[in-house]
């Protein structure tokens, strides 16, 4: 018997406006200020970002608001915890809260809510909870979660093993995640372990910025080939002399020619 429901239509639209026909999508991640207070270039640079044409980009409230018709044809995923930056020391342990609730999101026009999320870390109970929490309101909602998932954390408390990370990706989905954004664990071939333990999207952050953009796409269509959803690429974006032109390559290596 076939059921219908409100909810779960406004989530398949919203997963739509960041996925494509093929179930892949580049996000574009330029949400790096609110906890490094510098990234991102202002102004015209983000009109060359969206200029590409990416999915997607992971946002921060401000840049939803101030460049909301620049990148009006790109889904939105908006950074919603935080509460740390990298002007200071680094904090010890897990200091992070939610920032902006899921009804003010909806407001702003998000088609989806990231957080971090750090299991294997030794308060990893702090970020797996919110991520559960968050994703409970949300699916009240009809608004889909990423969760970036990083094993260990940013301190790497466990290896980032194809295993763990596969284990972290499986964690997040488990906990309610539509989306899982993770890190690739060695050679992009690597990264089909991941896919096949997760049984919602998994797609593939860029990391550090590198020296070759040549090297940031075959990352990307490795991933893809070893069944990634995408890729979700910040500094390597932003930080390229022609964003545009690097997105825009970016999309044929995931959706292939004539993306």
């Amino acid at each position: 018997m076939q059921t219908h429901s409100a909810l779960g239509a406004g989530k398949l639209r919203r997963m739509r406006r960041m996925f494509g026909e093929d179930g892949r999508a580049v996000f574009a991640a330029i949400d790096h200020a609110a906890y490094m207070g510098e990234g991102p270039p202002l102004g015209e640079p983000m009109a060359r970002i969206a200029a590409g044409r990416p999915d997607a980009v992971l946002a921060t409230w401000h840049l939803a608001r101030a460049y909301a018709d620049v990148f009006a044809g790109s889904g939105l995923v908006l950074r919603v915890d935080g509460g740390s930056s990298e002007i200071g020391d680094f904090a010890q342990s897990d200091v992070n809260e939610i920032m902006h609730l899921p009804e003010q999101a909806l407001r702003i026009g998000a088609d989806c809510l990231v957080v971090l999320a750090f299991p294997g870390a030794p308060d990893e109970d702090l970020s797996l909870k919110r991520l559960a929490r968050l994703a409970s309101e949300c699916e009240l909602l009809g608004l889909p979660v990423m969760g970036e998932m990083i094993p260990g954390g940013w301190g790497k408390a466990v290896p980032w093993t194809a295993q763990n990370v596969a284990r972290a990706a499986r964690i997040g989905a488990e906990l309610g995640a539509d989306i899982i954004k993770t890190v690739c664990p060695g050679p992009p071939a690597e990264f089909a372990e991941v896919v096949a333990a997760c049984p919602v999207p998994v797609v593939a952050l860029g990391g550090p910025k590198t020296d070759s953009e040549d090297d940031v796409v075959a990352l990307a269509k490795g991933v893809v080939d070893a069944g990634g959803a995408g890729v979700a690429f910040g500094r390597n974006v932003w930080g390229s002399p022609e964003p545009d032109k690097l997105v825009a390559r970016l999309r044929e290596a995931v959706h292939g020619t004539g993306a």
